[in-house]
C-alpha cells in the first residue's frame, strides 16, 4: 500500500460520507458529526451521535447493562466496516484498529494504526 499524503479536510470530504452511510444503511440511524485526528501512522476518528433510539430507550428504563450488550454486538458488526473502509480510503492497511462507545456521552472513538513502511531513497526522490 502506498504512503499516506491526505490532508484532514481532504479526509473528511471522503471517509465522512461513507461513514455515515454504514450508520445510516446498517441502523437506520444518523450520526450527528465526524472528527478527525491523523498522525504519521494513526488515525483517530470521533463518532458523535452513534447510540441509536432502542439503545437509549433501554438505558433510560434503568437496562444500562442491555444497552451496553447491544451496543457491543453493534459495534462487532460496525467496526470491520470502519475499518475497510478506511484503508480503502486512505490506501493504507490498518494492522491495529481499537474503538470503544461510551453510551453515557453517545460518542464512538476509534483508532487505526497503519503498517509501517520504512522511508526508502525512491522515497525522498
Amino acid at each position: 500500500m502506498s504512503k499516506i499524503s491526505i490532508a484532514t479536510e481532504q479526509l473528511e470530504k471522503i471517509l465522512s460520507p461513507k461513514i455515515k452511510s454504514i450508520y445510516k444503511k446498517q441502523l437506520e440511524h444518523q450520526l450527528s458529526n465526524i472528527s478527525y485526528r491523523l498522525f504519521e501512522r494513526t488515525l483517530v476518528v470521533i463518532l458523535e451521535g452513534t447510540v441509536t433510539p432502542p439503545e437509549q430507550l433501554l438505558k433510560q428504563s434503568n437496562c444500562q447493562q442491555l444497552a451496553e450488550q447491544v451496543r457491543r454486538a453493534i459495534d462487532r458488526i460496525i467496526q470491520p466496516q470502519i475499518k475497510t473502509t478506511i484503508e480503502e480510503a486512505m490506501n493504507v492497511k490498518v494492522i491495529d484498529f481499537l474503538s470503544d462507545t461510551t453510551i453515557d456521552t453517545n460518542r464512538t472513538a476509534a483508532i487505526a494504526i497503519f503498517e509501517f513502511h520504512p522511508k526508502t531513497d525512491s522515497d525522498e526522490k
